[in-house]
């Protein structure tokens, strides 16, 4: 059995960037494994702090469910605080994760991805990014070897981000594109506090949308799932595919690159 690992640094990334395609892996048997950085303490409107890592927590595992990941991990780091925490400390705990868990492929953001503002979207992506390098070797955090572990390589790494500064894979989402749409729905705190940003954004433009605060009093269902709709609909157009198809879009790396060497002069194990 093949495993996969999300690293997210929020609970609603997995669903909102890969989520069809991770719903995909689960249900052609791989073993699909989140990995939460932060507690998304701050993602909520109107609730304390505690009762905000407690409801993010619960939609997190109900949204999980409705993919198919099997495994959560919790790092618990301090939502949009990760500019201050040390990158070597960050690259040492993924390091971990890979040696012990031996991920076949990793889904993250891409350390290259365009126009991103959120720190802690670039800080997790550069820490793995460092991770796939130095879990190779036997000098970087020789303790991990106490614990019966070995240098290990991802690999599949499939980046993702708001714009990527190149895409060479489409994954064809067609079947579980639904099952995408209903694991952001259950994300519902969290949709709340994003789309009550775009609402901001409106009124400082002196504007409103029906349909935003429609969602935020009610259901979601079909707001998220128009936008999801026609994003996986660009995406699928952009590969050149047939009408009626979804696709979500990733700079996909196999072997760091090495693949068609790898084809021609590897043997099976």
């Amino acid at each position: 059995m093949k495993t996969a690992m999300m690293i997210a640094p929020h609970a609603d990334d997995a669903a909102a960037f890969c989520g069809a395609t991770l719903a995909k892996l689960s249900a052609q048997g791989w073993h699909v494994i989140l990995v939460r950085v932060t507690d998304d303490q701050k993602d909520s409107i109107g609730y304390s702090v505690e009762e905000t890592i407690k409801i993010n927590t619960q939609e997190m595992h109900d949204a999980a469910k409705i993919l198919g990941i099997q495994e959560i991990i919790e790092l618990g780091f301090m939502t949009d605080s990760l500019a201050d925490v040390p990158l070597g400390s960050l690259r040492e705990r993924f390091v971990y994760l890979f040696r012990k868990h031996k991920p076949y492929a990793v889904f993250t953001f891409d350390p290259f991805g365009l126009y991103e503002g959120n720190q802690d979207h670039t800080r997790v992506a550069l820490a793995v990014e460092e991770a796939f390098w130095v879990a190779c070797f036997d000098k970087h955090y020789p303790e991990h070897f106490v614990e019966g572990f070995e240098p290990f390589s991802v690999c599949e790494r499939w980046y993702f981000a708001r714009q990527l500064p190149e895409i060479n894979h489409y994954e064809d989402v067609t079947e579980t594109m639904d099952k995408k749409i209903m694991a952001l729905c259950a994300h519902r705190e969290m949709m709340k506090n994003t789309i009550n940003q775009t609402r901001l954004q409106l009124k400082t433009y002196g504007k409103r949308m029906a349909m935003l605060d429609e969602a935020m009093d009610g259901d979601m269902s079909q707001l998220l799932g128009m936008v999801m709709q026609n994003d996986g609909k660009a995406m699928a157009e952009k590969a050149g595919w047939e009408a009626g198809r979804f696709a979500e879009a990733f700079r996909k790396s196999r072997f760091g690159d090495m693949e068609e060497l790898f084809e021609m002069m590897a043997e099976d194990l």
